[in-house]
């Protein structure tokens, strides 16, 4: 995997789980948890989103086989969703992560850092997406090694920055998160028009001429 494209994905990976921006609903969702109970829940989910996305980097070829989709249309998709992901992070909106139903939920439940904090905050549909397509332009086993470790990496950091959710959102406040949300936003949409590029171009040839 050339230097260029492991950047690329470690700045799209990042972007799109926004660890930073997601601290306030970490925080909003534990409110009520004991300490401990919130370091739990940060821990899983840490470990939900690793397990999550090493699944679709390592068996996403088999998935897609099975589904008779092409790399292209995968790319070409993967820069639609993650362009209206970055779009709604540019205007701070979070609605492509969760439901209200799922918010309301998640304080009763026991797997909070299951669902909806792995799945669909952090390891959402975009951010399967970006892995899956990573693992499919690079597929042997050198580059695949590479985005394994930058996803436990970016899991592990998830777990960090989740552990300190309280003390991260009182410092940087809702204009603060809101400001990185936005930043990420914008450096997602950037990403996603090159991966949709790049899908039209495999998928109508005569485009790159």
């Amino acid at each position: 995997m050339s230097e260029a494209a492991l950047l690329s994905f470690i700045a799209a990976l990042f972007s799109i789980m926004n660890p930073l921006g997601n601290v306030g609903i970490f925080a909003g969702l534990t409110e009520n948890f004991k300490p401990e109970e919130s370091r739990v829940a940060a821990i899983v989910c840490a470990v939900s989103t690793a397990i999550t996305l090493l699944l679709m980097l390592w068996l996403g070829k088999s998935f897609l086989d099975f589904i008779g989709l092409t790399v292209d249309t995968l790319r070409a998709a993967g820069g639609i969703i993650v362009l209206l992901i970055g779009l709604n992070m540019l205007s701070n909106n979070n609605s492509h992560r969760h439901t209200p139903s799922e918010t309301e939920e998640a304080p009763q439940s026991t797997t909070v850092g299951i669902i909806p904090l792995a799945i669909p905050i952090v390891a959402g549909p975009g951010t399967m997406v970006t892995v899956l397509v990573a693992g499919q332009q690079n597929p042997n086993l050198l580059s695949k090694t590479e985005i394994s470790v930058v996803i436990v990496f970016m899991s592990l950091l998830i777990g960090v920055f989740f552990s300190f959710a309280t003390r991260l959102s009182k410092f940087m406040g809702k204009t603060g998160m809101g400001v990185v949300t936005r930043v990420m936003g914008m450096i997602l949409t950037a990403i996603s028009m090159g991966l949709l590029a790049d899908g039209l171009k495999g998928l109508l040839p005569g485009l790159a001429t």
